[in-house]
């Protein structure tokens, strides 16, 4: 089996999932249940960590640079007509967001991103069962200086990487080559196979043993991460200013930890 065959990169999506709820179940074992719920960011953090060293021997066997999928994850673009002149410009490879870049960044994040981080807001505080479970709790001073340190660079360098930079391009090539498909058809494909994955993922951590809680936080997050996946698809050069964002969203649950624990 190719090494970018859906079956493989499939498997890595799966094994992601995996990680991460075993990371989970490791702090339970070590802790009891309850007291191991306000831990989960660490079970991102380690599995973050372990994704890093499998997307660096990923891309060092494709004799493809770490930094290739945080610039320029897919290689070419959408053939959308003037929206793709729009929104990558002339010269869209290898080189850094200027002011009518971060301009149309707005745009896109005001269109997408507001919206669905306002939908995800509302369900959040709608939802009985999102809004009344605890998954934030006191942690000890040393835990959350180490939070700050390694949650927000771990997301940005590592989470949508792994979903957007790498598993979604390589099943889209794969979706098209087959001759069956045109790109855009092959992109929407391959990133209905990425979200479907990224969304369980979102269900599981914090790892609440309630199905109500999963599929209403599967539901919350749906909206976000499909905008997510458009707008770096649409325009991949503005994968490094997306990043920049899920790092101040990382930042954001560290503060919420500051919160509690100073009320």
């Amino acid at each position: 089996m190719h090494s970018n065959s859906p079956g493989r990169l499939t498997a890595l999506l799966l094994i992601r999932i995996v990680i991460v709820v075993l990371f989970q179940l490791l702090f339970a074992l070590a802790l009891s249940w309850d007291k191991a719920m306000p831990w989960w960011p660490f079970s991102m953090i380690a599995t973050n960590a372990v994704c890093l060293v499998m997307l660096i021997m990923l891309l060092k066997k494709e004799k493809r640079a770490f930094a290739s999928i945080q610039r320029t994850p897919f290689d070419t673009l959408l053939p959308l007509g003037k929206v793709t002149d729009f929104l990558n410009g002339k010269s869209p490879k290898n080189r850094l967001m200027n002011i009518p870049d971060i301009l149309i960044f707005i745009i896109l994040l005001l269109l997408l991103g507001i919206p669905a981080i306002a939908l995800n807001a509302f369900v959040s505080q709608s939802i009985p069962v999102l809004r009344d479970t605890r998954t934030i709790g006191i942690l000890p001073d040393r835990a959350l200086y180490l939070m700050m340190a390694l949650l927000p660079p771990s997301q940005a360098f590592v989470e949508f990487p792994w979903f957007y930079g790498y598993i979604y391009p390589r099943l889209e090539t794969h979706f098209e080559t087959d001759r069956k498909n045109r790109r855009i058809i092959a992109s929407i494909k391959a990133l209905s196979v990425t979200l479907a994955f990224f969304v369980l993922q979102t269900a599981l951590i914090p790892l609440v043993m309630n199905p109500d809680y999963m599929f209403w936080r599967a539901i919350a997050f749906f909206p976000l991460l499909l905008s997510i996946g458009i707008v770096i698809r649409l325009a991949p050069r503005f994968m490094p200013g997306i990043n920049i964002v899920h790092a101040l969203l990382a930042i954001n649950v560290v503060l919420q930890y500051w919160k509690v624990r100073q009320q």
